[in-house]
Parts: structure tokens; C-alpha cells; sequence
């Protein structure tokens, strides 16, 4: 049985994966999506979106604290970009994420929180490199322990 963590970050991957420019979407991101925090995927300039847990704490709602952990997750996504269209491309794939998360709430189990919109920050590249990216936080509620 998988655990309340890995449920969490597949239903957030699921979501992700429906970014592609055939479903109306502005970058193809969803065809590479992972759930490992160190994505081989980070050595080329491709397209890609990695859906990792970073934090985890009690619950702040009194109605949950015995039952659930409050769990961050951060999108780090990345799209190829030059110099002239990275700004353009930083807030495509921002919109894309951002999109691709909306209303999805029955992708994710009874039990579970809907994400919910923390923050964004960029991801500079170092010089050379041919890609932008960005860094999306989202919290929620998960079970503390997996239910059968």
C-alpha cells in the first residue's frame, strides 16, 4: 500500500502530466514528469516537471490534527528558453502549472486537501544554459497513516 506522501505527490504528478501543447496548453512540460526529487532529467535543457514533497507538520486545523499532516510540495518545473523569450516562457509554464491544477479536486481521494497555491519563485539558470525555470509551492492535508 503506497503511502498518504506518495498518493499526494501521484495525484499532483497526474495533474501535471495534462500539460501538453495538443491538449490547449502552452508547453509540452507534461511528457516528462517525475516524482524524483533529483531528476536525471536536470542534466539536459528539456522540458521537464519534478512533483517532490519538502515539508511536512502538523496539522493546523483543530478538526484534523489527530488525522492528518499538513504537506508541502514543491513543482519544480523547467522549459527550454534563450535570453530573448525566458520571461515570456518563465510565465507560460507558470500558467501552465497553475492551469493544470485547477479545479482537479476528484483526482485527489476522500481524506486528501486540494493543493493549495502557496507560492512561485524562479529558477535562474546558470550562464549558458538554455532554460528557465520555476519553483511552485502547494500545501494540504494528507492522512497521517495510508486508509484500506
Amino acid at each position: 500500500m503506497a503511502s498518504p506522501r506518495a498518493v499526494y505527490l501521484d495525484c499532483i504528478a497526474q495533474c501535471m502530466r495534462q500539460i501538453l501543447q495538443s491538449s490547449g496548453y502552452n508547453t509540452n512540460a507534461g511528457l516528462a514528469v517525475t516524482l524524483e526529487p533529483t531528476p536525471k532529467l536536470a542534466e539536459s535543457d528539456e522540458a521537464f516537471i519534478a512533483v517532490v514533497w519538502s515539508r511536512q507538520a502538523r496539522a493546523t486545523e483543530p478538526a484534523v490534527t489527530r488525522t492528518s499532516r499538513a504537506t508541502t510540495v514543491d513543482i519544480i518545473a523547467r522549459v527550454p528558453a534563450t535570453l530573448t523569450d525566458a520571461r515570456e516562457r518563465l510565465d507560460l509554464i507558470v500558467e501552465d502549472i497553475e492551469t493544470a491544477l485547477a479545479k482537479q479536486e476528484v483526482r485527489f481521494p476522500v481524506g486528501y486537501q486540494y493543493p493549495q497555491y502557496q507560492s512561485a519563485e524562479p529558477l535562474v539558470p546558470p550562464a549558458g544554459a538554455a532554460w528557465i525555470g520555476v519553483q511552485v509551492t502547494v500545501t494540504g492535508f494528507i492522512p497521517i497513516h495510508a486508509t484500506t
